[in-house]
């Protein structure tokens, strides 16, 4: 188990290199949460430091075309495998004939993320050792 308080210690002055080469020689089963544009510049400096890159994103069933357009895009580009998360079909099927498709405009966004987003992404991270 790593202790995280001495971890931040250690990395709180290092360059975002520094701190990704420092990730990869510290744990063996890493992997990097991409949601969008903002996450490229992570991506390039990780593809950089190993070829055991780990990508994944959320697909929550309600993105745009443009962004599976985008997550093909960066794949193609890095030559690397982004692993797409998908939430539980059972559990969206159970809230849209429940609640119907648009829920989160009355009642919030808790529980729609929660099967959307919280639940893929803790199944994700339950198999690996760190996440970015």
């Amino acid at each position: 188990m790593t202790d995280i308080s001495a971890l931040q210690a250690e990395l709180s002055d290092q360059s975002p290199r520094a701190i990704l080469k420092a990730a990869f020689a510290r744990f063996d089963n890493i992997a990097i949460s991409f949601s969008g544009a903002e996450d490229v510049a992570l991506i390039e400096l990780a593809h950089k430091l190993t070829d055991n890159l780990q990508v994944f994103t959320l697909d929550t069933g309600r993105l745009h075309p443009e962004t599976y357009e985008f997550i093909e895009r960066v794949r193609k580009h890095y030559g690397i495998n982004i692993e797409v998360l998908c939430p539980d079909a059972t559990e969206v099927e159970a809230l849209v004939s429940k609640k119907g498709l648009f829920s989160f405009y009355e009642d919030g966004h808790s529980e729609c993320c929660g099967i959307r987003k919280v639940n893929p992404l803790k199944r994700k991270l339950a198999t690996v050792d760190a996440w970015i």
